[in-house]
């Protein structure tokens, strides 16, 4: 019989916190409610869309997080009484770091921890300046527009004949860069910065035997991802690219044959219509029309002064 009263008593105080709980949850949700109606009155202009997310989470109690519009431009009892602009606050009079502090309150997440340490906020670029809180997508422009916009250099090359295809909408900048800042150059990567190419191009990752040092280190040695003239998005055409590192070796000053030469797997012949020239034109044209796998190969050259580290095949 106690073990059955003590069963009621719980259950009476099980009830009586459920309902406790959903009593103050709509008691704030409508208290919070009526004060929204209230700013609507003069700026109904501002409703928020049913998809845009803060319009989602202003009927659900969350522990912690204040809602509606005070939650963002402070109390509102100073500036409803007196009409006064100056009594709340306004995101266009604010600093962006005032501004973008009021974000941060709430967002707080993985994706913006960094946002401080990123160049938009050393630049003093604000949340609000790429972001519109009431409106439906929740930026200002669509990226890679909205990018564009101050990135003036980088729009210029991504119109180069050599680029990674943003025109055609199959990348944004937001594929590879952390718009709310990174420790890697506002790269979305904490590790090295050829990560985020070698998360596309995997097959230029190896390990491979005979490396070629660049493709290690750095891609941005070699390239340019934003676009460039010459092909391949590389910073400069060969062999001018390549002779930056690479200083004129034997092929220079080696003379071509005069005669023809047949090629022993075939029995062919093959001459050479450039004359004792030929190498130093060969050489000074394209280094990859020999040294073709530039990323690095697994296979020995068989070149006794690279010692099989030519990565021609």
């Amino acid at each position: 019989m106690i073990r059955s009263l003590l069963t009621r008593i719980l259950v009476v105080c099980a009830v009586a916190v459920v309902v406790g709980f959903f009593s103050s949850s709509v008691l704030a949700v409508n208290v919070q409610q009526v004060a929204d109606a209230t700013c609507l009155e003069c700026h109904e202009d501002q409703v928020l869309p049913s998809s845009n997310i803060h319009h989602r989470i202003m009927n659900f109690e969350l522990a912690g997080i204040q809602r509606g519009c005070e939650s963002c431009h402070g109390p509102g009892d100073a500036h409803m009484e007196e009409g006064d602009p100056s009594k709340i606050f306004s995101f266009a009079n604010a600093s962006a770091e005032e501004s973008s502090q009021k974000c941060l309150n709430c967002h707080k997440s993985l994706q913006a921890r960094d946002f401080n340490l990123g160049d938009h906020a050393t630049n003093e670029v604000a949340c609000s300046s790429c972001h519109s809180t009431h409106s439906d997508s929740g930026l200002v422009k669509p990226d890679p527009q909205l990018c564009m916009e101050c990135h003036q250099d980088i729009m210029t090359k991504v119109n180069f004949p050599s680029r990674h295809p943003l025109k055609e909408g199959k990348m944004k900048c937001s594929s590879c860069h952390a718009h709310h800042g990174s420790m890697m150059q506002n790269m979305k990567t904490h590790e090295r910065m050829s990560d985020m190419c070698l998360g596309c191009h995997a097959d230029k990752q190896g390990p491979f035997i005979f490396e070629h040092a660049p493709v290690a280190e750095d891609c941005t040695i070699c390239h340019d991802a934003h676009g460039t003239v010459a092909d391949n998005l590389l910073k400069q055409n060969e062999p001018f690219l390549c002779l930056q590192c690479h200083e004129s070796h034997f092929h220079a000053g080696r003379e071509g044959l005069t005669m023809a030469k047949e090629i022993p797997a075939t029995g062919q012949h093959s001459e050479n219509p450039f004359g004792t020239a030929g190498w130093r034109r060969a050489f000074l044209t394209k280094c990859s029309q020999c040294h073709f796998q530039i990323h690095g190969t697994d296979n020995p050259s068989q070149t006794v002064p690279g010692y099989g580290k030519g990565i021609i095949r």
